[in-house]
């Protein structure tokens, strides 16, 4: 693994459960979460502001859907 790719992982406990979450994360993570999140508001994620939870849906390509929730957060400082 480099520090350049865009990873995702489950960041709950893999059990029966009301909550899961995934985290995504690199360059290349807010165009890995449109794949499958879709806003059910107008503004697109991309033009989402940073830090702020948006609801949707999550599906994938076999037409699994959920309802979710995505906080997109964007860091403007990056470790040299």
């Amino acid at each position: 693994m480099r520090l350049d790719d865009t990873i995702a992982a489950i960041a709950t406990a893999q059990q029966p459960s009301g909550l899961g979450v995934i985290r995504i994360s690199g360059p290349k993570a807010l165009a890995a979460a449109e794949l499958i999140f879709r806003s059910s508001g107008a503004v697109a994620l991309s033009e989402a502001p940073s830090h702020q939870f948006r609801h949707g849906w999550i599906a994938d390509a076999e037409g699994g859907v959920d309802e979710g929730r995505l906080k997109k957060a964007e860091w403007l400082a990056r470790l040299a």
